[in-house]
């Protein structure tokens, strides 16, 4: 009797502290703004190619819905990753598409504390903007103007092609300690559906 009150004693300490952690966790998160604890649905809102000077570039527009505690952790100097993937492909109609191009850009936006700026990256061209405001900061990084992402030889008169884009953000590289006290916050890696369309040159 006295080693079963014993082994109840400690499953029931057992118990108190996973309770007390999980209370503690709750206390904790930001407060959800919607079903799955996201603000907004992250997606492409819009795209195109224009052509110019014999390339063919890439606009496209974002739908990029943050909370307050992911401008926090900017604030904060937790870094936020863009990842754009392209696929062009020719459009056949007795065979599969075959693929002309792909494409994966990488965009890098992080607050510097030294410059009290934001400094938003492209890691394939290694170019970057200094902006004042993670409003303006988020907003570039929502809008691709002007990507060069195919050369017209590549394209053949009178065929028709299917564009697709896709994006998904990360927190990037966070401490092992932050990524624990984040690990409820969905929205810090989110991944859009693919935006197609269809072009002829």
């Amino acid at each position: 009797m006295k080693a079963w009150s014993l082994e109840a004693a400690r499953r029931l300490s057992v118990a108190g502290a996973l309770f007390a952690l999980l209370t503690t966790a709750g206390s904790l998160a930001p407060p959800a703004a919607s079903a799955d604890g996201l603000e907004g649905r992250f997606e492409i809102r819009s795209a195109d190619l224009e052509l110019k000077d014999g390339v063919y570039h890439l606009n496209a527009r974002l739908d990029l819905p943050v909370s307050d505690a992911v401008r926090d952790g900017l604030a904060d100097g937790v870094p936020l990753t863009l990842e754009l993937d392209l696929d062009i492909e020719r459009v056949r109609q007795l065979l599969p598409n075959s693929r002309v191009a792909e494409l994966t850009q990488h965009y890098h936006l992080q607050y510097n504390a030294v410059s009290a700026r934001y400094i938003l990256r492209n890691d394939n061209s290694g170019q970057q903007e200094s902006l004042g405001s993670v409003e303006a900061a988020l907003d570039e990084l929502s809008a691709i103007h002007g990507l060069p992402v195919l050369d017209k030889s590549l394209i053949t008169p009178e065929r028709r092609y299917e564009a697709s884009v896709r994006a998904r953000v990360d927190y990037g590289s966070v401490p092992l300690s932050l990524r624990i006290l984040m690990f409820w916050v969905n929205e810090w890696h989110r991944e859009s559906d693919w935006y197609t369309w269809t072009f002829q040159p």
